[in-house]
Order: C-alpha cells, then structure tokens, then sequence
C-alpha cells in the first residue's frame, strides 16, 4: 500500500470510528456528517468523497461482522461433528453477535439503506461475503455427506437459508428487540430451515 493509499484508509477509518462512537454515546439519528467530521478532524467534503449517506457508514461497520464469521468458522466449525451440528453453532453465534455487537439499532439502519438503495451492490444479499460461503460449504459438506438435498447446488441452497434466516432479524427489528434473537433464531432454524435442507 503507498502513501496515498495508506492516508486514505487512515482517513477512512477514523470518520467510521468517530461516528460509531458518537452514534453510540447519542444515537443515529442525534448525530449529524458536521460533528462526525469535526470528530474525525476532516472537511465535510472529506466525508462525501468516501460516503454518499450518514447511513453508509453503518454499511461499513456491517462488514465487520463477515471479518467475525470468518475467524469464528476457523475456530470453532471443526469441533462439531456433523453438517447440521455445524449450522447450528454458526446459527446460534451469528444471532449473538448481531444482539451483542451490531444492535437492534445499527440493523434497522442498515436494513432501510440497502432497501433505499439502487443502482450498487448490495451487502446484504451479497454473495462474496463470508456468511453465504460459510453456510454454502457446510451444505457441500451435508450433500456429500447424503444428509442434505442434492437437487440444487450449495450456492441456491446457501442463498435460500440466508434469505430465510434473515426473516427472524427483520423481525428483530420491527418488533425494536421484543423477541429473543437467539432463541427464535434457533428455533426458526430447527423448524424450517434444518428439515427443507434434508434429503427425502
């Protein structure tokens, strides 16, 4: 990485920093571009040269949580046994983290800027990140196996219990945490999600 390079992930890094410290001291929506560059010691300018919208610094912060996967399957996958063993535990971790780490309030606002979105990439249905290649593995492995359905490839199955998955935190979010993350995370799981993934 040059000078250059490195001075723009420096700065990069410390409008992210600054603004998800002031948006946990006093909330999003409490929090305007002028005091998170005032916070980070650049221009306004600087701001918009690196982010469109407030909201996309919570898109960079998200990414995050695929640098947690990654480290977390490495670590701990090869303990359990079988396939669903292992999208139990990756289930039950990745529900912890969002509650723990990312929060009812950071998921709302990155769920409303991907919705709002258009004409770029998506994180969220991304399909380079590391929860679909994750979960895409562990189904090659259940397929191999003789465990899960091998009527579809493990990219379409991945994709299908993501998106499935992901209906328990937007439930998270329009009920502002009401309901128990983990717990209806991994029961939405053993319910629906293990048994469509099953041979017949």
């Amino acid at each position: 990485m040059g000078r250059r390079e490195e001075k723009a992930a420096w700065t990069r890094a410390a409008i992210v920093d600054n603004a998800m410290r002031l948006f946990a001291e006093r909330g999003y929506d409490s929090v305007t571009v002028d005091e998170i560059t005032q916070a980070a010691g650049v221009a306004k300018g600087t701001f918009y040269s690196y982010f469109s919208v407030k909201s996309d610094i919570i898109v960079e912060e998200f990414w995050k949580i695929d640098r947690y996967y990654e480290e977390y399957a490495s670590r701990n996958l090869a303990r359990y046994g079988t396939p669903e063993e292992k999208l139990r535990a990756f289930t039950r971790a990745q529900m912890r983290y969002v509650r723990d780490v990312i929060g009812n309030d950071n998921l709302k606002i990155l769920y409303a800027n991907q919705t709002l979105l258009t004409g770029q990439e998506k994180v969220i249905v991304n399909p380079q990140r590391q929860w679909y290649t994750i979960i895409a593995s562990i189904i090659a492995e259940g397929q191999a196996s003789g465990v899960f359905r091998t009527d579809a490839s493990p990219e379409e199955l991945a994709r299908g219990f993501n998106r499935s998955m992901r209906s328990v935190f937007l439930d998270w979010c329009i009920t502002d945490a009401a309901l128990d993350l983990v717990k209806e995370g991994m029961a939405h799981l053993a319910a629906w999600v293990l048994p469509g993934l099953r041979s017949r």
